[in-house]
């Protein structure tokens, strides 16, 4: 067994993974729903910011409360997640496989299905 930060790709938003599957036909690979919402968050900080400029939208991106394919990411003063997602995976038939999110303390049981 092993934990990695973050959720698997197929647990994102279904609208993210309807979006993928619509218009792209395929489906998420590993960093995929967290790169989709790093690069929202940082439009959504530059349009607050009226700008471009790390110095401008970097304080803009501290303060945001964003919904987006990996659920509610809001950061605390160290700038960590609020409610950082892990997730617990095992080994079968040689592959990688998760069994469960912990979210805020609380662990689920996932299945892939």
């Amino acid at each position: 067994m092993c934990s990695q930060a973050g959720i698997p790709p197929k647990a994102a938003s279904q609208k993210f993974l309807e979006c993928l599957q619509e218009g792209l036909n395929v489906d998420p690979i590993l960093y995929a729903p967290f790169t989709y919402d790093a690069a929202n968050m940082l439009i959504d900080a530059m349009k607050k910011a009226n700008s471009a400029d790390p110095a401008k939208y970097l304080p803009e991106l501290a303060k945001l409360s964003f919904t987006g394919a990996t659920g509610q990411i809001e950061f605390d003063d160290k700038g960590d997640r609020k409610t950082p997602r892990w997730t617990i995976f095992t080994m079968k038939g040689g592959k990688i496989e998760p069994i469960a999110i912990i979210k805020g303390g609380a662990s689920m049981r996932w299945t892939s299905t």
